[in-house]
């Protein structure tokens, strides 16, 4: 137990699966004996991730250590990690601090019994052992306004002020905002109606909240768009804001005033597209005709193509936390990943955003972006490139790339920067540019056919 006293002035944070009777564990935890280490455990959005920072509750003293975790659950239901980060964190008189890393290969695990958290770590050859915190012991670290709260880790008091309106809840990085860089870290906020955060830049919804009257809201998570910290002494932020910064990802919410908030809701596919997949199961059983098909927003494909080779997927598209859910062909090579309907939510109904062909083929590329091949004839073909709107079935358009030797025979080369004014360009540049575009998402469809 040679370093145990070091571990116990330990601040880490780590991604964690935690798992317990089917629940996941979050919340503050103290270290069993003494309860003055304190422990704070946040979900990512996914659920099967989560972070936790453990610190001293002392405030007087001149030295902590902190540690970062990445930790992954494994089928026996131990919690591992091999990249963490130890840093020793020095306080000066002013209460302002310097870090220094330590390590950056740390390894252990975590092991929950009962309502106990056991943290065993391979560096420090330590245990230690974790339960529910005496809520006497700490600080207060919610904030809330009108509709909801949030909880910041105990550990990052020091680093941050807040800004709480009736809707919307802010948090600053003190020192940046202090040196006059504005410091905005990143802000929840309550929405009515989704139309109103769709236009926003660094937006994601995080889930929906319902309060006493009945009245549901979008959950937002908003993100500086530009710098918020001194980039004059250096282009990347500091380690202290990119924690508040990464936070907005991981808060605690909860609804208060009789609100009720649900984490990921009108977000996942699986929840939001039941009625469409049955609809599209059933054309595929009742072998619906071509015109049927396009009467109902489908495409013509599905004559086409075997049973067993119809497939769907969810892809958060336009990455702003909602999926959308596509069909497409059950395919290899140069067809893998091929779509031929794409469906989103809008004012949270789901609805058809269009339908591909043979010659007329979607995917996505990049992430993001939605990549349209299609071809005119034995002289024209082309790739538009665009992005899907949130909160719309509107694509709008980016970029696009064709060969059309009708238009001109000697040099066929054209970019578009909207969708109907073309310019030539030579060969080479032509296929530089369009080779960024060509990076094609090879999506995993499930079989229709397995639809229940």
């Amino acid at each position: 137990m040679k370093r145990l006293s070091i571990i116990m002035f330990l601040l880490f944070t780590f991604t964690v699966n935690i798992v317990h009777a089917n629940e996941f564990i979050t919340g503050r935890f103290a270290e069993k004996i003494s309860e003055r280490v304190v422990m704070d455990i946040y979900s990512n959005q996914n659920d099967n991730e989560y972070q936790i920072f453990i610190t001293w509750r002392e405030d007087n003293l001149a030295q902590k250590d902190v540690y970062r975790f990445n930790c992954k659950l494994d089928n026996t239901g131990t919690l591992k990690y091999s990249n963490g980060i130890h840093i020793y964190r020095f306080y000066n008189s002013n209460g302002n601090f310097e870090d220094k890393t330590d390590y950056i290969d740390g390894s252990g695990e975590f092991k929950i019994n009962n309502n106990e958290i056991v943290w065993f770590d391979n560096k420090d050859n330590n245990e230690v052992v974790f339960i529910p915190a005496n809520k006497n012991l700490t600080r207060d670290t919610t904030i809330k306004n009108k509709l909801f709260t949030i909880t910041l880790p105990e550990e990052l008091k020091n680093l941050y002020e807040y800004k709480k309106e009736k809707y919307k809840i802010s948090i600053f990085h003190k020192a940046s905002k202090k040196a006059g860089f504005g410091g905005f870290a990143f802000g929840i906020k309550a929405y009515k109606n989704p139309s109103e955060h769709a236009v926003l830049p660094g937006s994601i919804k995080l889930g929906e909240l319902r309060d006493k009257k009945g009245s549901l809201y979008d959950i937002v998570l908003k993100h500086p768009t530009d710098v918020q910290y001194d980039y004059t002494k250096s282009e990347k932020p500091p380690e202290s804001f990119k924690l508040l910064y990464d936070l907005g990802n991981i808060v605690t919410i909860k609804g208060i005033n009789g609100s009720i908030y649900f984490k990921n809701q009108g977000m996942k596919g699986k929840d939001l597209y039941k009625d469409i997949l049955l609809k599209h199961k059933k054309a595929m059983i009742e072998k619906w005709d071509s015109s049927k098909l396009e009467k109902e927003n489908m495409s013509y494909m599905y004559n086409l193509i075997p049973r067993n080779k119809i497939g769907y997927a969810y892809y958060d598209i336009n990455a702003d936390g909602i999926e959308e859910l596509i069909f497409g062909e059950i395919a290899q090579g140069k067809l893998k990943g091929v779509i031929y309907d794409i469906y989103t939510m809008v004012d949270r109904k789901p609805q058809h955003v269009i339908s591909g062909g043979n010659r007329n083929r979607y995917y996505i590329c990049d992430n993001s972006f939605l990549c349209n091949e299609y071809s005119s004839g034995a002289n024209e073909s082309g790739v538009r490139i665009y992005i899907l709107v949130e909160n719309s079935t509107e694509l709008y358009p980016q970029l696009s790339f064709k060969y059309d030797g009708y238009e001109n025979p000697k040099n066929p080369y054209f970019i578009s920067y909207s969708y109907d004014k073309w310019e030539n360009y030579p060969k080479k540049e032509f296929y530089e540019r369009k080779k960024c575009f060509e990076k094609y998402e090879r999506i995993n469809y499930i079989p229709l056919e397995s639809v229940k």
